[in-house]
């Protein structure tokens, strides 16, 4: 197929349905992550002392956690495919 031919595909509608899907999906995914992560302090220090790390407490640092939990990854796929045109029903 010579390239003026894969230009013509892109041109598509169905194309062009699924890439502003995807963009979507992807922007609800990230918007849903970042609503769920909870922000905690972690108190460590990385030292090295000798060829060893040792973790000394004192330093003060947020840290990010994220669900991993069965329950919110499928809140996450089923909320995201809601809108998919291109998803089975079944």
């Amino acid at each position: 197929m010579s390239l003026s031919g894969h230009i013509l595909y892109l041109r598509d509608d169905r194309v062009w349905g699924l890439i502003t899907w995807y963009i979507r999906a992807l922007q609800n995914a990230i918007d849903m992550i970042w609503d769920s992560i909870e922000w905690r302090y972690c108190f460590q220090e990385l030292v090295r002392k000798g060829k060893k790390l040792v973790v000394i407490r004192g330093l003060k640092m947020r840290v990010p956690i994220i669900p991993r939990d069965r329950a919110f990854k499928k809140r996450l796929r089923d909320e995201l495919m809601k809108d998919n045109p291109y998803a089975a029903t079944g």
